[in-house]
């Protein structure tokens, strides 16, 4: 018995069997309401199917790696859904939230634009393959565009506290300054949150919808004296700046300024569709988020880059998210008499 007991513990342990990996669409929400903010209802959804999103801290092609999720429909007029995992303190747990990765969009044709059929009318947007288009998916390395890092300058005039907000701080972060070029819009007042800056990771695509991308290096066109100074200034930063899927560049996650107050009060503004729908916002190419999931998103990066991991986004599209309600089809639908049936009646 001595002997048999002695035999066992001189063999190694069996590891633990694998976890399977997570099957993306099964993060697919039941709807999507584009009326109004949906980071609650959209979590609640989230966190009823898994208690973890199982992408933080895994190997990675040089180091621990911790990755975000953004899932998208093939019809990008459509939002999709942001999903990440906050480890530590309060706000510890996973979140979901909506996110637009249209592209620049019209409602007149264009060559090569693709045209969809939203609300009624005829819209066309950008395909993946173009500038400024749809969002491409694939793996892009996440960093918060904030001034103890980065440099940064506004592509229009900076306004409130923006510049004394984004100034270069005497204590500075570790590592090698970036550069980046930005918009007063994407700071709402009054929100902690910022930009954030997403660089395609060519050493990444394996096993993702980014593997086989043609990406390759395309600056802009733009000669001003103005454009080529910033194109300097970026090209010292990172080298490979404008090295992109199908040569696109300058990709952010951030968000705008329609929720504001001011501008909800503002006459001038009254009855535009951003207000009321989250769908018609522009993207111009980055993905657009709401404020609060921003601020989240931000949190998520620092605390993940606080832990010595680098952190990513994967853009994953799937149609699992084509043609999704925008209020709960679960929900008691509203009758001539009431709600569902035997309610109280609603003549």
């Amino acid at each position: 018995m001595i002997k048999n007991l002695f035999f066992l513990l001189l063999v190694p342990a069996l590891p633990a069997a694998a976890a399977e990996p997570l099957n993306y669409a099964t993060l697919a929400p039941a709807y999507i309401p584009p009326g109004r903010p949906a980071l609650d209802e959209l979590t609640a959804q989230v966190r009823a199917k898994v208690k973890t999103l199982g992408l933080n801290n895994l190997p990675g092609p040089a180091g621990k790696v911790s990755r975000a999720l953004l899932l998208l429909p093939s019809d990008r007029m459509n939002p999709g859904v942001l999903t990440f995992e906050l480890e530590k303190g309060a706000q510890a747990g996973l979140y979901q939230c909506e996110a637009l990765g249209r592209g620049a969009t019209g409602t007149e044709p264009k060559p090569r634009w693709r045209e969809t059929l939203f609300n009624g009318a005829t819209v066309y947007f950008k395909p993946k393959d173009m500038s400024s288009g749809a969002t491409v998916p694939g793996v892009y390395d996440l960093l918060n565009i904030e001034p103890s890092r980065y440099d940064i300058e506004f592509l229009d005039k900076p306004d409130g506290d923006l510049a004394g907000r984004t100034a270069r701080p005497v204590k500075q972060g570790k590592g090698r300054r970036l550069f980046s070029a930005v918009y007063s819009h994407w700071y709402p007042p009054g929100s902690p949150g910022m930009p954030v800056d997403m660089l395609w990771a060519a050493d990444s695509q394996a096993g993702t919808q980014g593997a086989g991308v043609p990406a390759f290096e395309m600056p802009p066109l733009d000669e001003r004296v103005e454009s080529l100074a910033r194109r300097a200034k970026q090209l010292a930063a990172n080298p490979k700046y404008y090295v992109g899927p199908y040569g696109r560049n300058g990709f952010a996650l951030h968000t705008d300024r329609w929720e504001d107050p001011e501008k909800l009060s503002d006459p001038k503004y009254a009855g535009r569709p951003e207000i009321s729908d989250f769908r018609w916002r522009d993207t111009d190419g980055c993905v657009k988020l709401r404020r609060g999931c921003l601020e989240l998103l931000n949190a998520f990066i620092a605390e993940q880059a606080g832990l010595g991991r680098r952190v990513q986004l994967e853009v994953y599209e799937t149609p699992a998210l084509d043609g999704l309600p925008i209020e709960d089809p679960a929900a008691p639908k509203l009758t001539d008499y009431g709600v569902g049936a035997g309610g109280e009646g609603n003549q």
